[in-house]
């Protein structure tokens, strides 16, 4: 069951290293499998730093109210992206209402970007962004009593496979998801942790 669990924060928490990946793959920069792993690397320093501090943390609480403590903080945290998608929705519908109305303003997607190479320092720079980004999700996560040694591996390897594929991804013609969409998927899975924690 805590396999589960554990699965179900590697794919929230990793979300984010798809849409990186991506974003690279569209300005045609190139993330291999071993760049990827270091990125990865040094986002599960951060996130298993936040599941140690959550399991201290949740040894000065009441036993009896741990578990639901942490899933309050998951579910806060889902319903808190799924809402800052759906503004971020709201904010791109006014945005292309008023470039309809002004002949002038060029469409950003016409324009060509130019090419990047991501460096070994801008990838350790990503991964610990990437770290902080997930820190609250592991603090919340652990004191709902998710294990240490098979959430960190979970979340290596979805990490390292979701800056890979979404690198690979960005540089086709797939379709793509967006940022506000991410945050939706990545909101939903939460609040879905965080329900099935309180009820197992």
């Amino acid at each position: 069951m805590h396999l589960i669990s554990s699965l179900l924060f590697a794919l929230s928490a990793n979300i984010d290293s798809f849409i990186v990946g991506m974003s690279y793959g569209i300005k045609k920069s190139d993330i291999s499998l071993l760049k990827s792993t270091i990125i990865s690397l040094v986002t599960l320093v951060g996130t298993i730093a936040a599941i140690l501090m959550g399991t201290e943390i949740s040894q000065f609480l009441p036993a009896s109210c741990t578990v639901g403590i942490g899933c309050a903080l998951l579910i806060g945290l889902g319903l808190y992206y799924i809402l800052k998608a759906l503004f971020g929705f709201l904010k791109n519908k006014i945005r292309k209402m008023e470039v309809k109305t002004n002949e002038h303003v060029s469409a950003p997607a016409d324009q060509e970007t130019k090419t990047a190479l991501l460096t070994l320092k801008e990838g350790l720079f990503l991964g610990l962004a990437l770290s902080i980004n997930n820190f609250g999700m592991g603090i919340g996560a652990s004191i709902t009593g998710l294990r240490l040694v098979p959430t960190a591996v979970i979340s290596l390897v979805v990490s390292v496979i979701f800056l890979y594929a979404g690198n690979f991804i960005g540089k086709t013609k797939m379709p793509r998801i967006s940022d506000q969409t991410a945050d939706i998927i990545s909101g939903l899975i939460l609040v879905g942790l965080g329900i099935y924690e309180l009820i197992i």
